[in-house]
């Protein structure tokens, strides 16, 4: 059973970095560079609530299979794993339900007042902190990720290792 659990874990992981790796580096670059900002926002508006969701699942599956591997054996490599996993479902969570919905409000009151030629600074200003805050919260995600990763191909587990 320990087998699928870690087979379970190894693939959450894998879904985790491949969605960060793969939209920020890869999706978001090009379709910026392709398409006109109007055609860009929404996509963007469409792809998030997904993207985020495909994090919000991962760190369930990765959850639960810690939960497995912890009733079998309680070690505190699994201990680590599980709080950077609430971690990244914490971050994914205040992503979806906060961060983009007020993101996505914000920028419709900008372009309302674009078309009247009046932006407020304050509220510009307020999305471009919102905006630094969603890319602070995908690049942890991403960190996480990849500290799962190098957790995951340690030798022993952390107590064998400090003995």
């Amino acid at each position: 059973m320990d087998k699928l659990f870690n087979y379970l874990h190894l693939i959450a992981t894998g879904v985790l970095i491949g969605k960060v790796v793969l939209l920020s580096f890869v999706v978001a670059p090009i379709i910026a560079r392709t398409l006109d900002a109007e055609s860009f926002g929404k996509i963007v508006r469409r792809l998030f609530p997904a993207y985020d969701l495909l994090g919000l699942v991962s760190a369930a599956v990765a959850l639960l299979s810690l939960m497995g591997l912890a009733s079998l054996e309680g070690s505190p490599m699994i201990v680590l794993a599980m709080a950077l996993w609430m971690g990244v479902l914490a971050s994914e969570w205040y992503s979806r339900s906060f961060v983009t919905p007020r993101s996505n409000a914000m920028r419709d009151r900008l372009k309302e007042q674009e078309l009247h030629g009046l932006v407020d600074s304050g509220l510009r200003e307020a999305w471009e902190r919102l905006h630094r805050r969603s890319v602070s919260l995908n690049s942890a995600v991403l960190i996480a990720g990849l500290i799962l990763v190098g957790a995951a191909g340690h030798p022993k587990p952390i107590r064998e290792a400090t003995d």
